[in-house]
This record gives C-alpha cells, structure tokens and sequence, in this order.
C-alpha cells in the first residue's frame, strides 16, 4: 500500500462520526475476510470465474430453491470491496502483482484506488441485485445454467476491467467483457432481432478493441511499460511525444465504442433485445461505463491538451444531443431508457473532456447518480412489462394502486433523474451547471447545451413516471410483481433515497478518492442541497420549467424531432447498414471464387500465394546473389537430382493411377535418399514409413474399385497453368533455399541446444531431445491435432456403417 502525501486534505473533524463507523465496518470486515489484500481477491475471481463455468453444468440446481445461494457470491464481494474504504479515503491505493509473461513486460497487476473502488462497489452491489432480480423474473426460461454461466463471467471479466494495473491485462478483460455481453444480448438467440443486436455490438466493440490494442502497443514502445500505476507519473513525458495524437485518437476510438458514443452510439439501443435484467445490468453501471473507467483512469496522464478537451466534448455533446432527440421519439420505455443512457454517457465523456477540478467532481458525482437512477428504472419496466405483458407508454396508464412498490420506485428514480430537489440527481446537476460555467473555454456554449439536454433527460422523467402510473388504469386486473422482482428496484430507490439526505456519507469516503484518482491529485467534494442563490439554481429552475414545457407539448416537440428524420434515417445506422451488406457481398463474392469446393484450386491459391511473398521479398531486399546460386554438386548429388527430377516427369504424365504410383513411390524414395546422405537418417526414416503407407492406402482404395480408373485428360490450359503454378513454387522455394545456405549461420541456437541436451534433458540425440523437451509443447499439441482428426475420422467411419445398416 501507498499513503499519498496529501491524503490528511480528505479529512475534517466534521467527519468523525462517519469515519467512526467506517472503522467499526471496517474491523468486521478485516475479521471476517482475515485478509485485506488484493492477492486474496485474484483467488476469488478466479474462483468465480470457474464458478462461472460450472454454471453451464448446474441446470437442475438453478430450478431448485439452492438457486437463492448465487446472488451471495456477488454481494460476498461488494463486502470484500468495502472493507477497503477506509484505506482508500485516507489516500491509500492498493497493489498486487504477480508475473505472467516476465519477457515481454506483462503481469497481472491488480491496483485499487478510489476510482476502481467506485465502480467495483457498483458492479458487485448492483449485480447483487440484479442477480436476485434475474432469478424471479426469468424462473419459467429453460436456459438458467447458460444465462447465469454468461453474467458471471462477464461480472468477472468487468472487475478485471477497472482493477487491471497492466495494459494487456487489461485489454484481455475488456475483450471478454465484449464476448459476455454478445452471448448475454444475445441470450434469446431464438429471435433473429437478438442474433443481429448482438452481432452488432459485438463487431462494434471488437473493432474498437483493435485500435485499442494498437494505442496500448504505442503506450508501451513510447514510456517503456505496460503499468498503468507508472503511466500516472510520465504525464509530461508521455505528452511531449510525437506519438500521443496518434495514440490518443486509438486509444479514444476504442473507448467510443465501449460506451456507445456518436457515430457508434446505435449498437446500445438496438442491444435492448437482451432480456431486462441484462439491460439495467450492462447498461446502466458496468459495460456501457466501461469506455468511461478507461478515459477516467487515463486522465491523469493524457488530459490538458487541445486535441484532448476537442475530442471529448464535441463527441461528448453530439452523443447528448443525439441520445435526447432519438429518445424523445420513442414510445417503448426500454428504448427512451437506453437512448437517455447514450445521452447520460455523452455527458461524461463531456465532462471528461476538461481537466478542471470542479468539473471532475461532477462527473464522478454524475456516475454514481446515473449508475442508481437507470438501473432502478430498467428493473421497474422489467416489472412493468413481467406483469402487463407490453412496455409502451401509449397503451400503459394508472399502474400505482396495481403496482404500489413499483410506483415508489419510479418515483424516486425519476425525480432523481430529472433532478428534482433533494434527491441525489439534484445535487448532481448543481455541481455539473457550476463546473460548466467555471470552464475557461466557451464556458456559456457548454453550459447551454448541458441545460437543453437536462430540459429533455427531466422530460422524458416525467414520461417514464406519469404516463405509465398516474390517470385511468389501463389495462384492467394487473397485480404488483412478486416480492423478489419489485423488491430490488424498491431497495436501489431506497439507497437513492437514503444517499439524497445523508450525503456527506459517500462524500469522503467515495467520491473524493474517486475524483482525486481521476485528477491525479487530492480534492474534496462535498454534495450539500443548498449551495445559495447561485447561477447554479437559477439554471436549475430553468431546467426545470424547460421540462414541465417540453412534456406538456410533447407532441409539438416530437413533430419538430421529425423534421430531421432525414438524417436518423440516413444517419450512422444506416451507413452501418450499408457497409456491413457490402462486407458481406464481398464475402459471398470472394467464397464463390476461392471456397470452390476443388482442392486443386485451394492448392494452386497457396502456392501462387507463397511464390509471390517470397519471389517479391527477394527481389525487393535485393537479397538473391546470381552469382552464388550454383553450389558445387558431388556426382552422387547430381543422380539423386536426375532421379527425382525425372520420377516428378514421369508422375505428370502418366495416363494411369498405378503407374503414378510407382513413380510417385519412386520420387519419394529419391528424397529419402536424399536426407541420408545429408546426415539427416531419422527424416529419412520417416520419409520412407510416410511413402509406404501413402502406397498402400492408395493401392488399398483402387483394389476396391469395380474398375481401375484411368486420369482424365487435362486441357492445354489447365496443364499450362498447373505447369505455372509448380514451377513458380518450385523456383520460388529454390531460391529461398539457397538465399538461406549462403547467409551467416547463427550458431547460438544450435551450441544451446549441443550445450544443454545432456545437462538439462539427459539426452544425447539433440533432435529427439529438441522435440520432446524443448518444444514439448509444440509437440504435445501435434498429437493432439493428429489424436483429433483420427477420432473424427473414426467417427466418420462408425456413422457410415450404422446408416449402411439402416
């Protein structure tokens, strides 16, 4: 662990009695865990990751009442997680590492600050609940082992995601959070809407995650490390390098596609196919969000410079504007959900984009506000459409006598999302209207956009509460949804609730470390109701009479919105669309012309393929020496030449199967002879074993033809052009060859082969030692490629004769 010098600044005498019971829950936690470092944790994913797995084979256990034992697994953890609070706000940062490849730099690094610690706390805590939630309202679904061997192991692979402290660590968990999620939005793989939504955000993802390889790659080369918790001090350096344009832009992409940012924001709506369980999961606190860890955690050593604060705002506020008006068109609630959740993302990538302290502190107090309120709200139409049966605003009024605890819950979320006095999105918007009127650069501009898009967010607010659960119950005979459905949401609202009127508890505890990990330096935030009469309010009552407006003309709003259909019909879905059709046309072109279905073409694109490389590269590396190419020939040498060349003559222009065979078997042997006198007796060994049994295979499939087959007649063309292709891989590979023998030889492979054969393997043959030891491996996995085919072929053999009986 690491104390930062500054850490005493996140502590007040006000906060005694806070910190006071932080240290009882703190002493519980030490007693209960009886460790309280990160070594235990990687035990413990890697405990639920088999977990995970194991899933797959549970299926009876998930219909039994034991099925109510999974969501302990999730919530043992947010316990384990909290004990680290007051470590974390007193400055303190976490480490672990433990080597996995020492060679080329990387290990896994696992690093706890308050930025990791927020958004471990709201992985495992909301997927606590979303475990319970999953379990009611998927109980009747046949595929339990499948969904929840799915979400566990993308609640893992999440948590790699914000506690890796190494690039590629890194990387590969955020890869298997892309591969989760595509299974998980594809759950209902049954429906050809799902398959192509997962696809979609599978292929969106992915391709960003290329770039973000690449940025990671660059990142390494430039600073010389892997470690992020190294990276935080090389921010001058990292800077100053001609690379960091090119590396920021990859590293953005990658982050864009994460968290559904314009253009890529349209693979998030159409994912809600997923069941809704997933939706409140995925896209409310954890996958969505995980573009925004990543921007966040490289803040402290990528932000300040033009290119930077340029990017994340303009795209920041193009995803807000375009989130709140696709959102405001909508009527399935699921869908204003998802596109109000591209808008609240578009925020903090707007917020991001400042290196502003005040502004820092609204985005991370705006993280947790959001992560609540939107996760409430997915399991509350969960509810809605579990017990009604549809999800549509226009055909749902009057639910809040049917469904009391529902209602509350939507009650507060809503309020809090439309930032509605006191609850916590309240408190969250003043922080964000005074960050945006404190920053140096087009400070009105930025503000401005913000209050429009809070004016639509806080509308859409009132849409999603009123008009499903106020006026005239429609339809008749609906009942609240059963305790462990309605229950969660009521519980998330309940905290929301509850943090809205002590919120100085998470103020030093949770979002201080947070935002000071982000910045990179110590600050403190302090979430208190009445800031006074500030711009801040005013601008809050604007907002607040701009919604009321905006959903009282709600219809005039939704006509103005369609003045640019244009655009959302042409937009960024259809481009997508269009080239993803295109894609698959030239797929569907190029499989016509190469996925023939004859073996002599597959051949002849291969060789044709390897002549080109290699004739290409000689020639281009002006690596071939004319004058060198004829090495001194023995008499001996020149007759096996004769031999072999004259047997390869002969093979070609046979008119029959058994006399091919005979020179084929002929033109084998010259190579077995070959190897011997070049003091290579073991190839040739095999050379000859491989022969003799390619002769009685064959000779063994033409003994059992009614007639012997003679070879067809080719015509001028096709032989002119099997000559081309053997002799340009022919001539291709003979100059590789002897290009090869003419270079120095580096012998330090060889003399540590010779030196260590004996001491190391105690072996003598060096070859069979260099195959059974040194490249055990390699050569373990040949026998199980080979061990593979034969137990297909087997099977193909046993099926033959079972449909001969037949």
């Amino acid at each position: 662990m690491a104390m930062h010098p500054y850490a005493l600044l996140l502590y007040r005498d006000t906060d005694i009695e806070v910190v006071s019971g932080m240290r009882a829950v703190y002493k519980y936690m030490r007693e209960f865990f009886r460790d309280g470092s990160l070594e235990m944790l990687i035990e413990i994913l890697f405990l639920f990751f088999i977990i995970a797995i194991l899933m797959l084979l549970g299926e009876k256990f998930l219909h039994s009442r034991w099925v109510w034992l999974l969501p302990v697994i999730p919530f043992l953890l947010f316990l384990y997680f909290i004990q680290f609070i007051p470590d974390i706000m007193y400055g303190k940062t976490v480490y672990y590492t433990r080597e996995w490849f020492p060679l080329m730099g990387v290990s896994i690094s696992a690093h706890l600050d308050g930025l990791s610690l927020l958004f471990s706390l709201l992985i495992t805590g909301i997927g606590t609940l979303i475990v319970i939630y999953s379990i009611a309202y998927l109980e009747e679904k046949s595929s339990l082992s499948r969904y929840f061997c799915y979400l566990f192991l993308f609640t893992v692979a999440m948590l790699g995601v914000v506690l890796a402290d190494n690039l590629i660590t890194l990387f590969v968990c955020w890869e298997v959070t892309s591969i989760s999620s595509y299974l998980l939005i594809g759950f209902n793989h049954e429906r050809p809407a799902a398959r192509e939504a997962a696809l979609n955000a599978l292929l969106i993802t992915s391709s960003g995650a290329l770039f973000l390889l690449t940025g990671f790659v660059l990142i390494g080369i430039t600073t010389d490390t892997y470690t992020i918790s190294e990276l935080l001090h090389q921010r001058n350096t990292f800077i100053e390098s001609s690379w960091y344009s090119v590396i920021l832009l990859l590293v953005l992409i990658g982050a864009f596609t994460k968290s559904a940012q314009f253009p890529f924001h349209f693979w998030l709506p159409n994912a809600m196919e997923a069941p809704t369980p997933i939706s409140a999961y995925l896209h409310s606190a954890t996958m969505v969000q995980a573009g925004v860890y990543l921007l966040a955690r490289f803040h402290p050593f990528m932000a300040g410079s033009p290119l930077w604060f340029i990017l994340l705002t303009t795209v920041g506020a193009a995803t807000m504007m375009v989130g709140v008006l696709l959102a405001f068109k909508q009527t399935d609630m699921k869908l204003i959900l998802a596109y109000t959740t591209v808008t609240a993302l578009g925020s903090l990538i707007f917020l991001l984009g400042s290196d502003q302290d005040a502004v820092i502190k609204a985005a991370v107090a705006f993280l947790i506000s959001h992560a609540l309120y939107k996760a409430t709200l997915f399991m509350v139409v969960g509810d809605i459409q579990h017990q009604v049966g549809a999800r549509l605003v226009t055909e749902i009024n009057g639910l809040r006598k049917a469904m009391p605890i529902t209602f509350l819950a939507a009650l507060v979320a809503g309020a809090s999302m439309a930032g509605l006095p006191p609850l916590l999105g309240f408190y969250v918007k003043e922080l964000v209207y005074e960050a945006n009127l404190a920053a140096p650069i087009a400070s009105y501009i930025l503000t401005a956009i913000v209050v429009f898009a809070n004016m639509m967010v806080a509308a859409l607010a009132f849409i999603l509460v009123i008009k499903p659960f106020l006026g005239e119950q429609r339809p008749k005979h609906v009942m609240e949804a059963n305790m462990k459905m309605s229950m969660n949401a009521f519980l998330l609202a309940a905290f929301t609730l509850i943090l809205s009127i002590v919120p100085f508890a998470i103020n030093k505890a949770i979002l201080s470390p947070a935002a000071s990990a982000t910045l990179g330096h110590p600050v403190t935030m302090e979430l208190t109701l009445w800031h006074g009469f500030t711009p801040s309010l005013g601008l809050s009552m604007i907002t607040l009479l701009g919604a009321i407006i905006l959903y009282l003309k709600r219809v005039q709003v939704k006509e103005i919105i369609s003045l640019f259909n244009v655009f959302f019909k042409y937009g960024p879905t259809y481009i997508w669309q269009q080239l993803f059709r295109g894609i698959l046309f030239i797929a569907d072109w190029q499989t016509g012309i190469l996925q023939s279905g004859k073996q002599r073409i597959y051949l002849s694109i291969v060789f044709l393929t390897v002549a080109f490389s290699i004739i290409v590269t000689l020639f281009t590396h002006h690596a071939i020496q004319i004058d060198k190419l004829v090495p001194s020939m023995s008499w001996l040498s020149l007759f096996l030449f004769a031999w072999i060349f004259s047997s390869a003559i002969a093979v070609v222009w046979v008119h029959t199967y058994l006399r091919g065979l005979v020179f084929l078997g002929m033109f084998g042997l010259g190579i077995a002879l070959l190897f011997l006198v070049n003091a290579a007796p073991d190839v040739a060994m095999t050379q000859v074993l491989v022969e003799t049994l390619i002769v009685i295979i064959v000779v063994l499939n033409l003994y059992r033809q009614p007639v012997l087959p003679k070879i067809m007649a080719e015509a001028i063309q096709d032989r002119l052009f099997n000559i081309i292709v053997a002799a340009s891989i022919g001539i291709s590979i003979t100059f590789l060859l002897l290009t090869i023998t003419h270079q120095l030889f580096n012998t330090d492979i060889s003399d540590y082969f010779l030196k260590n054969s004996v001491s190391l393997a105690y072996g003598r043959n060096v070859v069979n030692v260099i195959l059974v030891d040194f490249r055990a491996l390699d050569t373990m996995g040949e026998i199980i490629v080979v061990a593979t085919a034969a137990i297909g072929i087997y099977g193909l053999l046993k099926n033959r004769k079972k449909g001969r009986k037949t």
